[in-house]
């Protein structure tokens, strides 16, 4: 396997046919056809699938490309690397990041950041597990801020702990049952959450089931928090955020958090990084400003962050 095969493969996945692809490259979709050709020989295993409508990937293609992903990754990284040592720190640093540290610690992080990396371009996702896993796997995310990932002794991610925090049960203020004291009293809600399908069966084992209810009939999954917030705001429907969430978004989306008796989900966000994988100094010098920002922040006179911090519990 040759690198500009790896290339060319990884750009069709990108792109999504040969012409955009070649285009993507600066070459001829004869060249890229050609490179697709000599690999599919070398390993001798089909990787396309060529039809009038474009191309897919077979099995061993949709395999090769995430070994693709990751070595160019990492060549990447080897260069930024290298640029940061002769003091030129240039590139990109891709992160994943659950929606209440974006809303939270991130901006100042950003801030502090680019005072001292300003050549590196920042990437940002929203910190689902679905969304940052494959792209951490592939190594095209450094790093994500937010839930991590089941733990197993075998597991593919290293992950070190910031935060652990409980959650509320979220609904806009004139919802029929804003004066709820029990999850009992929401069986028959219809719920809206901002979290993985992967996660539907522990969310009803932790929410319901181990306190004896039934699980609600319908649970809705958005992959994206302005999704809920508009669900929330013209609907019967209720959702679950983690309280420093809550802190941000009660007054300005008109929302109301249930004074419920019950403790509802208790919520770690961690650094979670492919094991294995160097950390470039991009990343180590963001992290080292999050560690700043949280650090400062915890001691802040500000009554915001005294209200956001009471919340939250420092595991770092």
């Amino acid at each position: 396997m040759k690198l500009h095969q790896l290339s060319t493969l990884a750009a069709i996945a990108d792109t999504g046919s040969i012409r955009a692809a070649a285009r993507s490259l600066d070459l001829s979709p004869a060249a890229v056809t050609k490179a697709m050709r000599e690999l599919e020989a070398d390993l001798q295993a089909p990787l396309l699938v060529r039809g009038a409508s474009g191309v897919a990937f077979t099995e061993f293609g949709r395999a090769l490309v995430v070994h693709a992903r990751l070595v160019l990754g990492q060549l990447q990284r080897a260069e930024a690397e290298i640029e940061a040592m002769r003091g030129a720190a240039a590139g990109k640093l891709s992160i994943g990041v659950t929606p209440w540290v974006a809303l939270t610690f991130l901006p100042p992080t950003v801030q502090r950041f680019r005072q001292h990396m300003p050549e590196v371009q920042l990437e940002f996702f929203e910190g689902l597990l679905g969304v940052v896993q494959p792209r951490l796997r592939d190594g095209s995310l450094d790093f994500s801020i937010g839930r991590p990932p089941p733990a197993s002794p075998q597991s593919e991610f290293h992950n070190v702990p910031l935060f652990s925090t409980h959650s509320a049960v979220c609904a806009r203020r004139d919802h029929p049952k804003a004066g709820c004291r029990t999850l009992l009293e929401l069986e028959d809600a219809e719920w809206v959450l901002n979290w993985d399908p992967a996660s539907r069966e522990s969310i009803s084992d932790n929410l319901f089931r181990k306190r004896g209810m039934k699980v609600p009939h319908t649970i809705h999954l958005a992959h994206s928090l302005s999704v809920v917030l508009g669900l929330l705001a013209r609907t019967d429907m209720v959702s679950i955020f983690p309280w420093p969430l809550v802190e941000v978004l009660i007054a300005k989306e008109n929302l109301w958090a249930l004074p419920l008796r019950e403790t509802v989900d208790e919520t770690i966000v961690s650094i979670t990084s492919r094991r294995g994988a160097p950390t470039s100094p991009a990343a180590t010098c963001f992290l080292e400003c999050l560690r700043e920002v949280v650090d400062e922040g915890s001691r802040s006179q500000d009554p915001e962050l005294r209200r956001l911090f009471h919340s939250i519990e420092l595991l770092l």
